[in-house]
C-alpha cells in the first residue's frame, strides 16, 4: 500500500488516504479478520470515508512485533488506518526462543531464526521513521550498528537469561556504550537486578506500565520509576496507571505503544487521546520516542 507524504519536517509529517486506498484498506481488513484481535470501529472507518483523513502531527508506535511470522504490511495497514506513521519494530518471541519450554536449549534452527529476523527488520528499517530493535538472547551475538535499540524479554516460566556471565555482561557494556534504550520485560527480581545492572549507564524502558514486570504499583513503591533514566510505554497498559504516571513524574518519559498484533494501534492510540492534554500528547505520540533515540525533531528557522 502506497503512502502519500505530506509536510516537511519530522514534526510536520502527514500522511494522506485517498479514498481508493481506503476501500482497498476495507478489502484487506476483510480478508484479515481470522488473524486481527478486532479491527478500527465502525464510526472512525465511516470518518475516513467521508473525507481525505489528514493528520497533522507524527504518530509513532514504540512498541510493535514485526518479523517473518507477523510480516511488516500487517502492520503498516494497521498503522495506516490507525493515523501512525512508523514506529519501533522488534522480532515476534517464537522467532528468538522456545517460550514454552523452560529448558530450552538453543539449536541451529533457532540460531537461524534469530538471524533472519533481524536480517529482515533491517531491511524494513530504510523506510522512514522505522526504527528496528535488537531482540537480545542467551547467544548474546553482536549487535548490528543499524539497530537503535534492545529488546530484553523473558516471563515467568520461561527460559532464563544468563545473567552474570561473561557474555551477558559484555553485550550489556556494549548497549551501554552505545546508548541503546532497552525495552525490558522480565520479572520483577530480574527488572531490580537489571536496572541496579545498567547503574543509569543508558534509559531502560518498562513496558505495559510494568504489568509484566511484577505490576505497576509494586514497581512504583520499590522507588523504580524514581529513576530518571527509568521510561515507560503504554501498550496495553490501563488509563489509570498512565495517568498516575503522568501525575506523579510527569509526561515526559511516557511512550505510546500498541503492542501488535496483541493490541490494536487505532484503540490504543484513541484512550491516550481522551486522557491527555494537545501538549502531552505531543510528546507522548512521538515526541519522547524521538528524543530518547537522538533524533528530536529541529524547529524550523524565521525564514
Amino acid at each position: 500500500m502506497d503512502f502519500e507524504r505530506h509536510g516537511k519536517g519530522v514534526g510536520e509529517a502527514a500522511w494522506l488516504f485517498s479514498h481508493s486506498e481506503l476501500n482497498s484498506c476495507d478489502e484487506k481488513y476483510s480478508a484479515r479478520q481470522t488473524h486481527m484481535v478486532t479491527g478500527p470501529e465502525p464510526r472512525f472507518i465511516d470518518s475516513l470515508r467521508q473525507r481525505e483523513f489528514v493528520v497533522d502531527d507524527l504518530v509513532l508506535d514504540g512498541h510493535a512485533h514485526c518479523g517473518v511470522t507477523v510480516p511488516f504490511e500487517e502492520i503498516a495497514y494497521e498503522w495506516q488506518t490507525g493515523g501512525i506513521h512508523g514506529g519501533v519494530i522488534f522480532s515476534p518471541v517464537e522467532e528468538i526462543y522456545d517460550r514454552y519450554d523452560p529448558l530450552f536449549k538453543d539449536s541451529q534452527g533457532y540460531r537461524h531464526s534469530r538471524s533472519r529476523v533481524h536480517k529482515y527488520l533491517l531491511e524494513i528499517a530504510s523506510r522512514e521513521n522505522i526504527f528496528p530493535y535488537f531482540f537480545v538472547w542467551n547467544d548474546f551475538s553482536p549487535i548490528p550498528d543499524k539497530f537503535v535499540g534492545i529488546k530484553w524479554h523473558r516471563h515467568s516460566g520461561e527460559p532464563v537469561y544468563s545473567y552474570g556471565t561473561a557474555p551477558c555482561l559484555k553485550i550489556i557494556d556494549d548497549i551501554c556504550g552505545r546508548r541503546l534504550p532497552i525495552v525490558l520485560e522480565e520479572e520483577f527480581h530480574h527488572t531490580l537486578r537489571f536496572i541496579k545492572e545498567i547503574a543509569e549507564r543508558t534509559a531502560v524502558i518498562i513496558p505495559h506500565m510494568g504489568a509484566l514486570n511484577g505490576g505497576y504499583s509494586q514497581l512504583k513503591r520499590a522507588k523504580v520509576f524514581d529513576n530518571e533514566r527509568v521510561w515507560v510505554d503504554t501498550a496495553l497498559a490501563g488509563v489509570h496507571e498512565i495517568r498516575d504516571f503522568a501525575d506523579t513524574y510527569g509526561a515526559e518519559r511516557i511512550i505510546f505503544g500498541s503492542d501488535y498484533p496483541f493490541g490494536v494501534p487505532a484503540s490504543e492510540k484513541r484512550k491516550l487521546l481522551r486522557s491527555f492534554s494537545e501538549d502531552d500528547l505531543r510528546g507522548i505520540l512521538s515526541g519522547n520516542l524521538l528524543r530518547l533515540l537522538g533524533r528530536e525533531a529541529q524547529p524550523e528557522s524565521a525564514d
